[in-house]
């Protein structure tokens, strides 16, 4: 039996903005609740037939996981299948609203075993794989929205001792804002 929970989530900025921050596969696990670390290897883009590694975790549990990518349609939307048999998948979808955005997630896992499993994963599992949907796409919209970049990604840290001190010297000041009595 394969289970399917989707959430969508409208955000005030374009498509192509949209996807192209929610289709940067090093930034997945700043928003995306499931997934610990996921990357291409180093000769391949994000296209058609690409394959993607990802560790993803399920509260404790971590487990790595090889997709596929298959359906790329820039600036409408990426599909994602495991390889397994016990296929999991993601399905994003972009849609333009006037000078607002709608960004879909469908996540599809299969549930085997008869009635107990599925009766566990309608009270447990599900309610968890939907909150983690909706929790990642609130973390979407703060990112997106309010221009929450990171100062440094872990690629531009400075490592040289001069440019070490030189982010070290930049000294924040203090504003006495005690009110004036007159």
């Amino acid at each position: 039996m394969k289970i399917v929970c989707r959430e969508h989530i409208d955000l005030s900025v374009s498509v192509a903005r949209a996807f192209a921050f929610a289709t940067d596969i090093a930034r997945w696990p700043m928003w995306l609740a499931s997934m610990v670390n996921a990357h291409l290897p180093e000769t391949q883009e994000l296209e058609l037939g690409a394959v993607l590694r990802v560790c993803m975790a399920e509260g404790r549990n971590r487990r790595q996981e090889i997709f596929e990518v298959t359906r790329y349609v820039r600036n409408a939307f990426l599909s994602l299948e495991g390889e397994l048999s016990a296929a999991r998948r993601f399905d994003f979808r972009f849609e333009q609203r006037g000078s607002a955005s709608r960004v879909s997630i469908t996540e599809g896992y299969p549930v085997f075993g008869g009635m107990f499993p599925a009766l566990y994963d309608a009270i447990f599992r599900r309610r968890r794989a939907r909150r983690g949907l909706q929790e990642s796409l609130t973390h979407l919209r703060g990112l997106l929205e309010d221009s929450a970049e990171p100062r440094y990604h872990a690629d531009e840290f400075p490592t040289d001792e001069a440019a070490r001190t030189a982010v070290q010297s930049h000294q924040l000041h203090a504003v006495n804002r005690s009110p004036q009595v007159a």
